[in-house]
């Protein structure tokens, strides 16, 4: 029997390393460290080691952008009027740009719609895109938590972004917030960081699933009950009330998905890294400035453009019994806002 080829599966095992990790370091991928790309190559060399043509032409034809020819016209839904809120979040226009992107790539169209602007009713906008072939759509993120459509779903395929859509109750595409909220936990105790304490908005949580509070008091019952820092969570968050609970319970990194809580914590006599650290679970800027999760939002985008084309060439269309989810692990981005890893 002729010896198996050696695969990145062979050199994983070999070095210790995750299979990812090998695929990322043969690609160059500038995450992986010089030491550890050349330990797989050094290794890959060794095992004599060489990519399969057949695998490496697949992965080259999924990759390519070439644009496709026209496919169809496909919306972008938003339960709002002209002016609508979700264009006034970086994170959601990026939504749209990643989606946008993807599209186009695939040879389809994204037009915006809106269900509640002048004279559009529910029904005549489902008239409407029946008429001109559109055969599926992405809603946009819902101004407030838990909202409904109403809208008839029948003839089109649809994905929805989060859950701040509760019926119908649609497919998914969102950020892993529980995931992201361990990930960020996790980075603050390899900082040093003890007390860590989590400011939220209830609106917040809630357009979260409460993904947010629950993976927070998940991890809060593997530290020390001195260390544990109540949640402070009103309705709507705002200054005079954190900064009573910030100077009464003095967590030394307050995580938040607000902003203004860096500015708020300034005006308190704060110097920030210095004495109180600030992670966002959502940055704004990519990590220019705060420190925390940087959501991926356009590929979020196009993971949800890619999920509708699914559904669309399944021909599944309708409210689904079953529905669906396409979580997006956040990425942990450096920023200034944190003092440096111990």
């Amino acid at each position: 029997m002729a010896p198996q080829r050696p695969t990145q599966k062979t050199i994983a095992e070999a070095t210790g390393l995750t299979q990812a990790t090998v695929s990322m370091a043969l690609a160059g991928h500038p995450k992986i460290s010089a030491e550890t790309r050349q330990l797989v190559l050094d290794t890959a060399e060794r095992l004599g080691y060489r990519p399969d043509p057949v695998l490496s032409a697949l992965s080259a034809y999924r990759k390519q952008v070439v644009p496709a020819g026209y496919q169809a016209t496909l919306a972008w839904l938003a339960n709002e009027g002209e002016d609508p809120r979700w264009k006034q979040s970086s994170t959601f226009r990026l939504y749209h740009s990643g989606a946008l992107k993807r599209a186009q790539e695939l040879g389809y169209n994204l037009e915006e719609h809106y269900l509640l602007s002048e004279g559009m009713t529910p029904r005549r906008l489902a008239e409407l895109l029946q008429a001109r072939n559109i055969p599926g759509m992405l809603i946009a993120p819902q101004p407030a938590p838990d909202m409904h459509i109403d809208f008839d779903f029948t003839h089109f395929s649809a994905v929805t972004f989060g859950y701040t859509l509760s019926r119908p109750a649609l497919h998914l595409a969102t950020l892993h917030q529980f995931r992201s909220m361990k990930k960020l936990l996790a980075n603050l105790i390899g900082r040093g960081y003890k007390r860590l304490g989590l400011a939220l908005g209830e609106d917040s949580d809630r357009r979260a699933d409460y993904n947010w509070s629950g993976a927070y008091m998940s991890f809060q019952r593997h530290l020390p009950s001195c260390d544990h820092v109540p949640v402070h969570m009103p309705e709507t968050l705002e200054q005079p009330a954190f900064t009573r609970w910030f100077k009464q319970h003095r967590p030394d990194v307050v995580i938040s998905i607000n902003r203004h809580v860096h500015a708020w914590l300034t005006e308190a006599g704060e110097r920030i890294p210095e004495t109180t650290g600030v992670a966002l679970l959502s940055v704004p800027d990519g990590g220019e400035f705060y420190s925390g999760i940087w959501e991926n939002p356009e590929l979020i985008g196009a993971r949800a453009l890619e999920f509708l084309v699914d559904l669309i060439h399944r021909r599944e269309c309708g409210v689904p019994t079953i529905p669906l989810s396409q979580l997006v692990d956040g990425t942990w981005v450096e920023g200034t806002t944190l003092r440096s890893p111990q």
